[in-house]
């Protein structure tokens, strides 16, 4: 059977989520949608619509942004969304301008934080343009209820070419034991910026002097998610069972809002 393997997740989870859950440097207005199929023990089975109506985001010195999409303005402790913390901004929006020429929309890998690590795996690993994301239900499912992440391999259900679901209740049946077997179908995890906020445009760390465009955060995404506690030792099995499959949209222009205060 399955074991629980990967030691440093919780502590990598927790960063995220209250870094998250404490900034206040957006006012929350943008569009975009998430949907899909969700499979959360105890808690949710079938279609999901998490309906966002609020889109933050926040800069941070070592060259990455944060993004929270969400269903509400609360905390992320009572709320529903999703984290995204997207690697080498500056980077992928070089990629997308292309040389000051019309912009281009640049897709790139969503994977785990290189700080979630088999056993026998190097600690020093590199961190490639991509973003790392972790869908959150507290609302919906309760504050106990364990999060699921953008991976860059889970295993998923035999196509069926009816345009069905590619995960279900019964994949993580398919990839149960880690003895090896009939190879599963496996699927990756994408996003595709059309535009991204640099913050190190900004004059004298202003993104008021920045320009709408410039301030502009747009992308796509197909998500598979699932539990990476859930891997074989040593990844020796087949990954772990895809839990969920997400599809969407966002844009919303970075505005700078008024700090949130984390307690009363």
């Amino acid at each position: 059977m399955r074991r629980a393997v990967i030691t440093t997740l919780t502590l990598a989870a927790a960063a995220f989520m209250i870094t998250t859950s404490t900034n206040g440097c957006t006012v929350g207005s943008g569009t975009g949608s998430v949907t899909g199929d969700l499979f959360v023990t105890d808690c949710w089975s079938g279609k999901f619509d998490l309906q966002p109506d609020f889109f933050a985001a926040t800069p941070n010195t070592d060259d990455s942004l944060i993004i929270r999409i969400q269903h509400g303005s609360d905390y992320v402790n009572f709320s529903d969304g999703l984290s995204i913390l997207v690697t080498s901004v500056s980077t992928i929006r070089a990629a997308i301008d292309n040389d000051g020429g019309t912009p281009q929309p640049q897709t790139f890998p969503i994977s785990l934080p290189p700080s979630v690590l088999d056993p026998g795996t190097p600690l020093t690993q590199p961190t490639p343009p991509g973003a790392q994301f972790a869908l959150f239900l507290q609302s919906t499912c309760g504050v106990d209820t364990p999060g699921l992440y953008g991976m860059n391999l889970v295993t998923t259900d035999v196509p069926t070419g009816d345009g069905g679901a590619i995960c279900s209740a019964a994949t993580a049946a398919a990839v149960s034991q880690c003895d090896g077997g009939m190879p599963p179908a496996t699927g990756s995890s994408t996003i595709t910026f059309q535009h991204i906020f640099d913050a190190s445009l900004a004059n004298g760390g202003d993104p008021g002097s920045l320009s709408a465009e410039q301030r502009l955060t747009q992308a796509t995404f197909d998500v598979l998610l699932g539990d990476p506690r859930m891997q074989c030792p040593g990844s020796t099995g087949p990954p772990p069972a895809c839990e969920g499959h997400l599809t969407g949209s966002f844009s919303f222009y970075f505005e700078r809002g008024k700090p949130a205060q984390a307690f009363p």
